[in-house]
């Protein structure tokens, strides 16, 4: 009986005891981070992400919605690969341009942290580009 009782409490499985539990991202809450990206939740998705981007001499500005989320050990995560409209701070047309961002937060959902990667016709491509957000107070 003592030998279960060991076999049971290996420093993996007293880890994984204490180990605090997944927080979903709080529907309604906002997050703001570098690159003036904002983040709004609403139920147990992304509402809107948005965010800038150098391209070349000016910035370009992008926003993509309804990104799901998916529970993970970690953190809440998501990805997206689609198309959105990108428009420049120089005042050049909007273009239609690849956009892959991908993140997770926190286990407490107070913080999150990802990459994004833009592509468009003018711009080229930005190369993946880390960015962090935290929850607005």
């Amino acid at each position: 009986m003592l030998a279960v009782l060991a076999l049971a409490l290996t420093p993996a499985a007293v880890a994984a005891a204490h180990q605090p539990k997944v927080k979903a991202p709080k529907s309604g809450s906002e997050y703001d981070g570098n690159h003036k990206l904002v983040i709004y939740i609403s139920g147990k998705s992304i509402e809107l992400v948005a965010f800038n981007f150098r391209c070349g001499d000016t910035t370009g500005r992008t926003s993509l919605n309804d990104i799901p989320l998916k529970k993970t050990k970690k953190g809440y995560r998501f990805a997206i690969k689609a198309h959105g409209s990108i428009t420049f701070a120089d005042g050049r047309p909007d273009e239609n341009g690849a956009v892959n961002i991908s993140g997770r937060f926190g286990r407490r959902a107070k913080r999150v942290a990802g990459h994004f990667r833009v592509k468009s016709p003018s711009c080229g491509n930005t190369g993946v580009v880390a960015w962090k957000a935290s929850v607005k107070a």
